[in-house]
């Protein structure tokens, strides 16, 4: 129990560092809004593609696997029962306001941030499990998490879900996994060394964007129970019942801490294409991540006593 919180707080504290820099180079204008897009890219069509496929090229046990399907359904579980707790919570909210809350209910910025923490703390077997873990919320965000702000575009399921470079390597990972075999020699160091920056790379990009939040927002009632939900009360409500399923140790410690994570990232860019409010749901993903130093290693402390 020790070393897996002791790890975690070193990681938070490691990526806390990663996000000062971010937060001082865009403070120096290094990240600017005109030049942002292209690491973001960079970020989500090169890195984690290649962090997930490094993720599949190793040996896989029939218990990996197995534990893998419980994963995708504790995922999908995860994101209904979050969201229909969005629906009570938030049915009185303005509808602007209450589209951004629905989709920052339902959905963690797993991927950005949650994908980073788990290869640093449990190594290429945490994100094979994570991977496995994205599935449902991407395939739930472009379909039910669209719906929240518009009519989904025709086609835009297949390009941005069954097309998506994370998912494209899942499919590659997949037939690895069958077949039992890796990607040898410099072409597997590259593809690891590559995945390697989206650590970095990610925390930079967070950091960059609270150098531009309105610290007013930190007091934001919203704000703040949106934060709490999302950060406290689903993961541990989750790791309560894995807890009494006694599902796996390291899958359960992997899906709880991933629920655990803050308001999908792209929340702001959603609310503000679709007519939500963008000013709001920025602010959502700004002080959840702030507070997510904090709140991620205290629910991976509670979690080990749960077990």
């Amino acid at each position: 129990m020790t070393d897996i919180v002791s790890r975690m707080i070193d990681t938070q504290l490691l990526l806390f560092l990663y996000m000062l820099c971010g937060f001082i180079v865009s403070k120096l204008n290094i990240i600017r809004e005109d030049n942002r897009g292209v690491l973001v890219r960079l970020l989500m069509d090169v890195a984690m593609p290649m962090m997930v496929l490094n993720a599949f090229n190793k040996p896989t046990t029939r218990e990996e696997i197995l534990s893998s399907l419980w994963v995708i359904a504790i995922a999908l579980a995860g994101c209904v029962v979050t969201g229909l707790i969005g629906l009570l919570l938030w049915r009185k909210q303005p509808e602007n306001k209450r589209k951004v809350l629905m989709y920052a209910s339902m959905f963690s910025n797993a991927g950005n941030a949650g994908l980073p923490i788990i290869s640093l703390v449990f190594g290429p077997t945490g994100v094979f499990y994570a991977s496995m873990y994205l599935i449902p919320p991407r395939i739930l965000q472009w379909t039910v998490g669209l719906g929240f702000f518009v009519k989904p575009e025709k086609g835009g399921w297949v390009k941005n879900v069954l097309l998506n470079p994370m998912v494209v390597m899942i499919y590659i990972g997949a037939i690895l996994m069958i077949t039992n075999w890796q990607i040898p020699g410099v072409f597997g160091t590259a593809i690891g060394n590559l995945g390697s920056m989206t650590g970095p790379l990610s925390m930079i990009l967070i950091g960059a964007t609270l150098a531009h939040m309105d610290w007013k927002m930190l007091f934001d009632r919203s704000v703040l129970l949106t934060s709490f939900f999302r950060l406290i009360a689903f993961p541990l409500l989750f790791a309560v019942l894995l807890g009494l399923l006694r599902f796996d140790a390291m899958a359960t410690n992997i899906c709880v801490i991933l629920l655990a994570m803050p308001v999908a990232s792209n929340t702001a860019a959603m609310a503000e294409r679709y007519g939500g409010d963008h000013v709001f749901a920025s602010a959502c993903v700004s002080v959840s991540t702030l507070l997510s130093v904090i709140t991620v290693p205290f629910i991976t402390w509670l979690i080990q006593l749960i077990q």
